[in-house]
């Protein structure tokens, strides 16, 4: 700890760092061990998990005190916050998650990929196992949101804030690209600005033999070096498509959001190779552009702003399946799409809460077409609808 002044007994060097700071330190080492010994995450970031946890526990604890967010559910979910990644491969085998490992070590990619292939991402996994555990309500609810929940902006509390700023400053530190729109709305629920980065950059432990490049809230804050444009569909990525909307929305106060998720291409990959899944995408994502404006925001899911209602949002959805299962008698292989609207302000005044509420029909969709019973998390995760 630094202490300029020797500790000559245990009863001292408790009296120095402590209690608060003793009871951080051996949940970040018994956390430590234990991770360092567990398998899974995939062999491609495997040996990372249990420095990652205590880097993001650190950092998430600091953010709580800039931010004065009381209690211990900011470090407690930062050690936590990845657990789910120890759950995935037990449940559905080591080989599907090497997988998604090997094309998206971390980050949204992989949270996207995790939600095509296995139908949950490793955030929920991890909060539904916390739950079983008994964890407080706070902690369940970061872990889950870490990521930002289904609509990739979620920031349902402070506790939550904290774990996604820490979250994104460890991967920065790691070489990983920021994902801007998440730490934005982070910073935006805790009332700080992007200069909070560079502090807690310099508390993130970064043993991974990462250099932190330095000014990563010029980073997050510059937006004039970042393309507009997503590389595979010609679409807006995501924080563009985010960054707009977000504007019209508080201008005008109405609109509608279309959810556009492409499923089955998980089958397409399978039976065609990677290259005719993206290609498919890309036919979608040009249909999908010719009824609004039209982002990436997800792996397999695209966003469409309509300037209208959740009626003109609804009909511009009927005209994108008519036109992607005419291109599908083409020669085009079978995909489903699953659609949802939502719409301001019937559906709320926030973006996040919009792309809340027309995911969560997307889901009932695509539920109600494969007649599939309610999932664990729509029945008892009640932190996700609190996004």
């Amino acid at each position: 700890m630094a202490r300029p002044i020797r500790a000559k007994t245990v009863r001292q060097a408790v009296m120095l760092v402590g209690r608060r700071a003793l009871r951080r330190l051996s949940l970040e080492a018994a956390t430590f061990r234990f991770l360092e010994r567990a398998p899974g995450n995939g062999g491609t970031v495997r040996g990372q998990l249990h420095l990652h946890a205590v880097s993001v526990a650190v950092t998430s604890a600091l953010a709580a005190d800039m931010a004065r967010v009381r209690g211990e559910a900011p470090h407690l979910a930062g050690l936590l916050h990845d657990i789910g990644k120890l759950v995935l491969p037990i449940a559905f085998g080591e080989d599907a998650i090497e997988q998604i490992t090997s094309q998206h070590p971390s980050g949204q990619g992989r949270v996207a990929l995790e939600r095509e292939i296995l139908g949950i991402d490793h955030a929920l996994a991890g909060a539904l196992l916390a739950e079983r555990w008994g964890c407080a309500p706070e902690v369940i609810q970061a872990i889950a949101f870490h990521h930002g929940g289904p609509t990739g902006i979620a920031v349902p509390t402070p506790e939550t804030a904290c774990v996604q700023l820490a979250n994104g400053v460890a991967d920065m530190l790691s070489g990983g690209e920021a994902d801007h729109p998440l730490l934005e709305a982070a910073l935006q629920c805790l009332d700080l600005d992007s200069s909070a980065l560079d502090r807690l950059a310099e508390a993130a432990s970064t043993p991974l033999g990462a250099v932190a490049s330095g000014r990563l809230g010029e980073q997050v804050s510059d937006t004039s070096q970042l393309a507009q444009l997503d590389d595979l569909t010609g679409l807006a990525n995501r924080r563009h498509w985010l960054q707009t909307v977000r504007g019209d929305l508080a201008e005008r106060g109405t609109g509608a959001v279309l959810v556009v998720s492409v499923g089955g291409l998980a089958d397409v990959t399978r039976t065609h190779g990677y290259g005719a899944a993206n290609l498919v995408l890309t036919e979608v994502a040009r249909v999908v552009s010719r009824h609004g404006l039209a982002g990436r925001i997800g792996g397999v899911v695209l966003g469409v702003w309509i300037d209208g209602s959740a009626d003109e949002a609804m009909a511009a959805g009927a005209l994108i399946e008519a036109e992607v299962a005419a291109a599908e008698r083409d020669g085009t292989p079978p995909v489903e799409l699953h659609l949802g609207v939502a719409s301001a302000p019937a559906d709320g005044s926030d973006l996040a809460l919009l792309l809340e509420a027309a995911d969560e029909a997307s889901t009932r969709q695509r539920d109600a077409a494969r007649g599939d019973a309610p999932r664990r998390d729509d029945v008892s995760m009640d932190h996700r609808r609190a996004a």
